[in-house]
This record gives structure tokens, sequence and C-alpha cells, in this order.
């Protein structure tokens, strides 16, 4: 082994008590001890010699103090470990066999979908419902003045003060419309007169033509007012405006428009919902009870936009899956069903109007048909029969056709030359 290194390892050392007879302290410990025992001889031998016999040692020894504290050991018996087992019935087991086709994880996939979307329908809902939370105020912040003068109450009071002042000043033209009549009519054989009696007028729609009045389906007093302009060298921006016979003075509502509007039309059922053909081929869609003047869905280039005016527009029953839609014709030689979708405005060319030659069994001119298509200017649909409509061109000619027959006239009549 080598001297160097040490050899020895501890694992477990603790200090006792125990001292070896050969050692230096337990020789003085023993001479201490021998001395205590002399020592307490000669105090035994001292007090009987006084005549005391009683507690003789224990006075010699002094006073036990029953707090000295002293070290002892003691050793306890191990409880035995014990082993204890338990038996439970095993979990029911099931065999399951089955084969995924495409077409099964495809449905898989479409049932989650669908019960998500109806999950975020149900939130959405309830988040609609669900009143506002109430926002603490707090005292070093005092909620802003509302604006009473600007508010809507102000103006909803404001409107009808307005109409009232405006009964007043109009009494006796009121009193004309309801109750006047011309004694010399009975006199004349087929004539008779007409009383001009309100005049609505807007001054922000100077210097253009009326293209087309419609009245409200709803309201027998409210109607709708286009303005453009027939001068097609001289073409600029139109205007809607509704009127009511409560209040001559001022338009109900107005909108602007970047193109001359040449026609419109209410919708039979909703009554709030206006389409209007413009001078450049588009066609727009308003809500009148909104605060917007801006259109909820208008046509493009993209969305299938007429190139040449819009003469007329016609509002038709809703489809099978209840989506509103009307026709509009133009001098492009279409006639367009236009859908309102909850995205965009759908577009579907109904029928283009083809150039026919002159009478009525004259076969078709190949260079009247080289030259385009037949200029529309109206339009009207059957109420007995709704497939079918009669079509007005440049032409003058008056064309009888059906939604489920496109390609060809049904019939085709002939009393102008333009």
């Amino acid at each position: 082994l080598d001297a160097t290194i040490d050899q020895m390892s501890l694992h477990f050392v603790q200090d006792g008590h125990l001292l070896h007879t050969q050692s230096d302290e337990a020789k003085r410990q023993k001479e201490r001890e021998a001395e205590e025992q002399e020592a307490l001889e000669r105090e035994i031998e001292k007090q009987k010699a006084e005549g005391q016999t009683e507690a003789i040692e224990d006075e010699a020894r002094g006073l036990r103090n029953q707090f000295n504290f002293s070290e002892r050991t003691s050793q306890t018996v191990n409880n035995q470990q014990r082993e204890r087992q338990t038996m439970t019935a095993p979990p029911v087991s099931v065999e399951f066999a089955a084969q995924a086709t495409q077409w099964e994880m495809h449905d898989a996939y479409r049932e989650d979908q669908m019960r998500k979307r109806e999950a975020e329908r149900k939130l959405k809902k309830g988040k609609a419902e669900a009143p506002a939370a109430v926002k603490p105020v707090s005292k070093k912040q005092a909620p802003a003045p509302e604006d009473v003068v600007h508010s809507e109450a102000v103006g909803h009071a404001a409107k009808i003060l307005e109409r009232m002042v405006n009964q007043n000043t109009y009494d006796d033209i009121t009193q004309d419309f309801k109750y006047w009549e011309d004694a010399s009519d009975a006199f004349r054989e087929g004539e008779g007169t007409l009383l001009p009696l309100w005049k609505f007028y807007n001054e922000r729609a100077k210097r253009k033509h009326v293209t087309c009045v419609r009245w409200n389906p709803e309201y027998s007093d409210l109607f709708a007012v286009s303005y453009g302009s027939y001068d097609f060298m001289k073409q600029g921006g139109g205007m809607l405006c509704l009127f009511s016979l409560k209040n001559p003075t001022y338009p109900e509502l107005t909108c602007s428009t970047d193109s001359g509007v040449m026609c419109l039309d209410w919708h039979p059922q909703h009554s709030s919902i206006l389409c209007v053909g413009l001078y450049d081929g588009s066609v727009s869609v308003y809500e009148t009870r909104s605060k917007k003047q801006a259109p909820i869905f208008q046509s493009s280039v993209k969305a299938g936009k007429h190139t040449d005016p819009v003469w007329e527009v016609c509002w038709q029953e809703e489809d099978l899956a209840r989506n509103l839609n009307f026709f509009s014709i133009s001098t492009d030689g279409r006639v367009t069903l236009w859908t309102l979708s909850k995205s965009e405005l759908e577009f579907s060319d109904l029928m283009q109007l083809k150039l026919v030659g002159k009478g009525e069994e004259a076969e078709e001119d190949e260079e009247a048909t080289l030259c385009g298509l037949a200029g529309g200017c109206c339009f009207d649909f059957s109420r007995l029969s709704e497939h079918l409509f009669l079509v007005g061109t440049e032409e003058g000619k008056v064309h009888k056709c059906s939604k489920a027959y496109n390609s060809q006239y049904l019939n085709t009549y002939e009393g102008h030359y333009m």
C-alpha cells in the first residue's frame, strides 16, 4: 500500500462518554472520584460524632436538584410490519370495431362545424339580449353633460313642431285638398280642371330634372323623387329625396349620388327599402330608416353593372331562399335580375333584347344582329301571370316576353316608329 494515500474511510462517527482505562483522562477522573468519596466519608463521620443520624448521607452530598438534567438512553420495540392485500373486480371492457371511410370523416367534420356554428350563434344571441353593463362612475370623474340641443329627442320634437307650423301655414291648401270641387265641371263634357296645391322644392336639386316619382306603398303621405339629367351632354351628380305632405317645405331625407338617378321603386312589402337606377348603369338599394345616406347594396363593374343608363327598376316576389330581388332594364339591351344576398348584390341576365326586322312575319335581319342589341326603355310585369312581361324598346316596338322562355319574343307589337 502507498503510505502517502489515506486508505481508511469513515462511514459513521459519533462522540461518546466512554474512556479507555489506561488513558490520562480516565486516570484523572478516577482520582477526582476518589477525592469526592474521601470527602464524603469524612463528612459522615463528623456528623455521626455530633449525634445526627438521619439523612446524614443526603446532607453530606448537599441538596438534590430535581431539575438537574441527566442524559438517559432507551430502546423501544419496533412495530411489526403487516402486509395487506385486496382484490377488486376488473373494469367492464367492450370490443368495438368499425371502418372509417372518407365520407364518414367528412360527415363527422360537417357535424362538428355545424355544432360550433350553432354554439357561436347562441353565444352572440345571448350577448345581444343581455343588458349592457353599467360602468361605475367615480366621484372624481363625473359623466360628461349630454348635449340636449343636438340630441335625438329634441330633433324628433322639432320635426313634429315644424309639421304643426306648416299645417297652420298651409291650412287653406289642406282644406282645398280635402273639399274643393269646381262647379263648372258639371257643364264640361269629358273635361275638368286641376288645382295646384303644394310645391315641393329642394335648393340642392337646382338645375336638375325630375326623372321619377313613386308613392310609398304603406305611408300615403310619403313619396320619393329622383333627380338626374336628360341632357346627355351635361351629366353631373344626382339626388334622391323623400317628401311628405305633412311638411312641403323641406324633404324628409336627401341622398346625393355620383351619377344622375333615372328611376326608382319602393318594395311592396318592406316599405323602407328603395332601389334606384343610375345614369352610369349601376343600381343601388337604400334603407330609408338608416341614418346613413350611403346605399346598403350597389352594383359595380365586376358585379354585372349595365353599360348604358338604367331606365326602369321593378321589385319582384321573394325567391325560394327568401331573398329580395328586383329587375332592371337598360339601353344596353339587357334585362337583369338582381338578388340581395347577405354580403353582396348578385346578378343574372334574364333576357337580352335582340333587334328584329320590320313586319310581323319578317325574318331576323343579319345586319341588325351584327349591330348589337335593342335598347330597352321600359318594362312591366303581368299581375295575373308572373312569368309574363312587356318590354318597350328605342325602336318603338313592344315585345311580349316570358321568364321561362328567354331566347325569343312571344310576340311583337308595332305601333310606334321610335
